[in-house]
């Protein structure tokens, strides 16, 4: 087991200083790093616990495993090692960032994290801080960023009072009198009762539960959910929180924060807080270290305020998870009653509402582990959340995916939308069974749709032009993402009924043909004026223009396997099919190709080489056996030896 790194914050070594003001990186300021960095980025949210068990060993640390249980507390054995072992599956889907969640020791070893005790230890039913580094280090070994989900405002429920009226909300100077529910339960340092701070008030708030969430006296001041509230106005519980994230960039390697009820703490602590971060991240090789927070409010002007200097005085965070979008996008394309151009106005808005650094760096996301799932929404369709995924990946912002969507789960409000993404206990619908499935419809779509942002970095850091909105109902939406003399025009229409777009201004010249990137086969000629003909959409659906000039390879992907992912009853006999988006080279695949386990077989490719069969000899595969077949990323594509990115793995049981 490796040592944690000593908790303390030492000051910064004057050639640190010296270096950070040439950058222009002094206290309040923005990040020297270049926005656009994070632009290019796209998030895969996961809840540990419930992503996959890669340790059966530590499920029952905080003895609380109850795998088919739904309390807070109920944990189903996710972890980190979990994490590390489908990094493949992550990269395959083509995120380029994961966000877990928070990592600390809980309250009561609550499964989501969210209510800390001991703020310097990992709890341990995720496994121990070693495995914590192994797994960011391992993930940074596939190109990928690891954002950690962490909270200030306060920490698990160990607070309560005897007085009358408790937990009703107080208004200050009024207060009750706290006590700790069990005495041998407390809070360790820096946060334990002492010479320094003899009282339970000189580190939480003692004005009983949040009882309107319109005030913001009770939202600062106020307990959420009977969480203990920390003090955060107070130099002490300022300085500790600032060394307690410090250590965690330093100790795990984290790239980003995402930072939990952010309007819940008071603006002063952020213009404290996040200026000292940054120049802890940047004085450890991570100037561009990340932070978005948690306001989920649909006022632009309050989400806003969270963001740079917004206001005025020293920079607060680089962004925050795009609510008032979220808001939206459930009567756009979910129920799809409600007019585009409620996008349209959100997007206007973003330009006076945040600050510069924040507009093109707002998170956006249709669902998350806080709300319910897209399809769970009345009205909601496998079709509606295709054409929501072509807008979360093509428009302006950074795209976050909640774990499991991309394999259709539709899980309602907390905490049914919380499913196990591995054959658990707890999962239901779409979700039951193992959802790692490569070959998913979804899957498939997500990882095309990234494969787009890789190849066209307009649609990662291009401007965005809004072209058309319908006013009134559901129906047509078109913008562009422009980048140089790359043009990316996306379109779709949510009505039910076909649509036509109008034609639309474009900084194409008139004869450049533009093709559907999502059926190339679909071409278009820019008319005189550089504008786009009019494009007809059938209900439901989206399309994606470029030059034909400016068309480039996708990378390969595996379509479809047989047996299909996690069949059961396989007999021993059969052959495993691959098939792939393109013919492939075939030396590199079969050296690719392993199956689990071994078994001696042989290979045969179709003509085209856009399939392959391996079919078992001898008994074939071991009765009543899980048989894992895997093919690495080092296969390629015939054509442009383009590779396959993360690699393929799918799995099946076989019977007697």
């Amino acid at each position: 087991m490796i040592e944690p790194l000593l908790p303390k914050r030492s000051g910064l070594p004057t050639v640190w200083v010296a270096a950070l003001l040439l950058l222009g990186y002094v206290h309040g300021q923005a990040q020297p790093v270049s926005d656009e960095f994070w632009q290019g980025q796209n998030i895969y949210q996961i809840i540990t616990d419930r992503f996959w068990d890669g340790d059966p060993s530590n499920n029952n640390a905080d003895g609380n495993y109850d795998p088919a249980g739904h309390g807070g507390t109920s944990v189903h054995g996710g972890d980190f090692k979990g994490i590390e072992q489908k990094l493949d599956y992550i990269k395959a889907l083509g995120a380029t960032a994961i966000w877990i969640s928070p990592v600390v020791l809980n309250a009561r070893g609550e499964f989501h994290g969210y209510a800390g005790r001991d703020f310097y230890k990992v709890d341990p039913h995720w496994g121990t801080l070693a495995d914590l580094r192994h797994m960011v280090r391992a993930a940074h070994a596939r190109g990928l960023l690891v954002i950690d989900d962490i909270v200030v405002n306060h920490g698990g429920n160990l607070l309560d009072s005897r007085d009358a009226g408790y937990p009703k909300f107080k208004y200050p100077p009024a207060g009750y009198e706290l006590r700790f529910r069990n005495p041998a339960r407390q809070y360790p340092p820096p946060f334990d009762l002492n010479a320094t701070n003899p009282a339970i008030t000189n580190l939480f708030h003692n004005h009983g539960v949040i009882q309107d969430y319109n005030d913001d006296t009770q939202l600062e001041l106020g307990s959420l959910s009977r969480l203990d509230d920390f003090r955060t106005e107070t130099e002490f519980v300022r300085t500790q929180m600032i060394k307690i994230y410090e250590y965690w960039i330093e100790a795990a390697g984290f790239d980003g924060f995402r930072i939990d009820t952010v309007k819940h703490v008071e603006t002063g602590f952020w213009q404290t807080w996040c200026p000292a971060i940054h120049e802890f991240a940047a004085a450890h090789g991570k100037p561009g270290f990340f932070m978005f927070g948690e306001v989920p409010h649909p006022s632009d002007v309050k989400c806003g305020s969270y963001t740079g200097t917004m206001g005025g005085g020293p920079f607060k965070l680089d962004s925050v998870l795009d609510y008032t979008l979220y808001f939206k996008i459930n009567s756009v394309f979910g129920q799809a009653d409600g007019s585009p151009k409620q996008l349209a106005r959100h997007f206007a808005a973003v330009a006076a509402d945040y600050d510069p650094a924040a507009q093109r760096r707002l998170v956006t996301f249709l669902d998350n582990h806080d709300q319910p799932r897209f399809l769970s929404e009345p009205g909601a369709t496998i079709d509606r959340l295709k054409v929501a995924l072509a807008f979360l990946y093509t428009a302006q912002g950074i795209p976050c995916l909640y774990y499991g969507t991309e394999q259709a789960f539709n899980g309602a409000k907390d905490p049914f939308d919380r499913e196990d993404m591995f054959a658990g206990q707890f999962e239901w619908g779409p979700s039951r069974g193992d959802n790692f499935n490569m070959t998913h419809p979804l899957f498939q779509l997500v990882a095309r749709l990234n494969n787009f942002r890789r190849l066209y970095p307009a649609l990662q850091t291009g401007r965005q032009a809004i072209l058309w909105s319908n006013p009134n109902g559901p129906g047509m939406f078109a913008y562009a993402r422009r980048l140089g003399a790359q043009e990316v025009l996306v379109v779709f229409n949510t009505a039910t009924n076909s649509q036509t777009l109008p034609a639309c201004l474009t900084t194409y010249a008139a004869g450049t043909e533009i093709a559907n990137l999502l059926d190339p086969s679909e071409t278009a000629i820019i008319t005189a004026g550089s504008k786009t003909p009019a494009i007809t959409l059938a209900a439901t659906s989206a399309k994606i223009f470029i030059a034909q000039t400016q068309m480039r390879s996708l990378d390969p992907a595996v379509t479809s396997v047989s047996p299909a992912h996690d069949a059961s009853g396989v007999p021993a006999a059969t052959p495993v099919t691959i098939q792939f988006s393109e013919p492939m080279d075939t030396n590199s695949v079969e050296t690719a190709f392993t199956i689990s386990p071994g078994v001696p077989g042989v290979f045969a490719w179709l003509p085209t080489h856009e399939a392959l069969t391996f079919t078992p000899q001898g008994g074939g595969f071991p009765p009543h056996t899980m048989v894992e077949v895997r093919v690495a990323k080092t296969a390629k594509a015939a054509a442009t030896g383009n590779r396959l990115p993360g690699g393929f793995s799918a799995r099946f049981l076989t019977g007697n």
